[in-house]
C-alpha cells in the first residue's frame, strides 16, 4: 500500500515540476505579438491565395510589419495599399495588377474530348491526368473537367462550349488559386501591360505541324512566322511552341497577321465568346 501511496506522490511531484517548468519556460520564451497584427490581417481580403509570395494573409501582415512592402497583395489591389501604408506610415508603392489566362483555345472535335468518353474515373482533371492512357490528341491542353472553375471563389472562371477553361477578366482578382489546381499548368498570372493590346499565345501543344493540326485545330504549329516578322524580336519558339516576352512586346499585332492558325490573341482583352 505504502509502495503505491509513493508511486502517486511521486507522479504528482514530477507533474508539479513539469508544469513549474513550462510555465517558466513559456514567459521566458515567450514572443512579444505586435498589437497591429489584428488589424493588419484585417485590411487584407481575406483569400489567403499566396499570390503575395507569403503563406496567407496572416503570413504576410506578419511580414509587412517586419518592413515588407504594401503593395504585394493582388487581390486587395491599390485600394488595399493605401489603406496599408496610411495604417504603418509607409508608402503605398506601385501595386501590379495581374489577371489568370488560360494558354488553350482548344475546339469541340478535338481529340481529347472523344478519348474521354471512354473514361471511366472520376472526373476530374487532376485524375484523368495521372492515367496511364495512350493519347493521339494534345497533351499540353486544356482537359476540360473544370478542377480550376472549383477552385476558383469568386466565379472568374467557367467551361465554354468546347469544353475549355475561360478567365472572365471583369471579376479575377488575381489571386492565383486557379494555376496550382491545373495539372497542365495551362493557367498563369499575368501583368497588366502598359501596352493596351500586347500579343499573347493561346497555346501550349508541343506537337509539330500536321501531327498538331490533327490532335486540335486551335493550335500553333511552331511554323515561327511570328518570329521573323516581329520587329523587336520578342517571340521565340520553345518545343514547337511560340512563346512572347510580353514585357518588351509593344503591341503592333504583327505576330497576330501571319499568325496562320490564330493561335495569337491580344492579352489586355479576350472576349469570352470568342476563346
Amino acid at each position: 500500500m505504502n509502495s503505491i501511496l509513493l508511486t502517486v506522490a511521486l507522479v504528482a511531484v514530477i507533474g508539479l515540476v513539469g508544469s513549474v517548468i513550462l510555465v517558466v519556460a513559456s514567459r521566458v520564451l515567450a514572443v512579444d505579438e505586435d498589437e497591429r497584427l489584428g488589424d493588419v490581417v484585417a485590411m487584407l481580403p481575406g483569400a489567403n491565395c499566396g499570390s503575395c509570395g507569403y503563406p496567407g494573409c496572416e503570413g504576410y501582415a506578419k511580414a509587412m510589419l517586419d518592413g515588407a512592402a504594401c503593395n504585394s497583395c493582388g487581390p486587395g489591389g491599390p485600394e488595399t495599399a493605401q489603406r496599408l501604408a496610411a495604417y504603418l506610415g509607409v508608402d503605398a508603392g506601385d501595386v501590379v495588377v495581374k489577371r489568370a489566362i488560360v494558354a488553350c483555345r482548344g475546339t469541340q472535335d478535338r481529340i481529347v474530348l472523344k478519348e474521354r468518353e471512354g473514361y471511366q474515373g472520376a472526373p476530374s482533371c487532376r485524375v484523368y491526368s495521372t492515367m496511364g492512357h495512350l493519347s493521339e490528341g494534345c497533351t499540353d491542353g486544356c482537359i476540360g473537367y473544370g478542377d480550376c472553375v472549383g477552385a476558383c471563389p469568386y466565379g472568374a472562371l467557367s467551361l465554354n462550349k468546347n469544353h475549355v477553361a475561360v478567365v472572365d477578366p471583369a471579376v479575377c482578382i488575381g489571386c492565383g488559386l486557379c494555376t496550382t489546381i491545373c495539372p497542365r499548368q495551362l493557367i498563369s498570372l499575368q501583368e497588366k501591360s502598359d501596352v493596351d493590346e500586347v500579343s499573347f499565345v493561346l497555346c501550349h501543344n508541343t506537337l509539330m505541324g500536321k501531327r498538331a493540326k490533327d490532335a486540335c485545330a486551335n493550335t500553333c504549329i511552331g511554323c515561327r512566322r511570328c518570329v521573323r516578322v516581329c520587329p523587336h524580336d520578342c517571340i521565340t519558339v520553345e518545343n514547337n511552341v511560340a512563346r512572347i516576352d510580353i514585357s518588351r512586346c509593344v503591341g503592333c499585332k504583327a505576330c497576330m497577321h501571319v499568325c496562320p492558325e490564330g493561335a495569337i490573341y491580344p492579352l489586355a482583352w479576350i472576349p469570352l465568346d470568342e476563346r
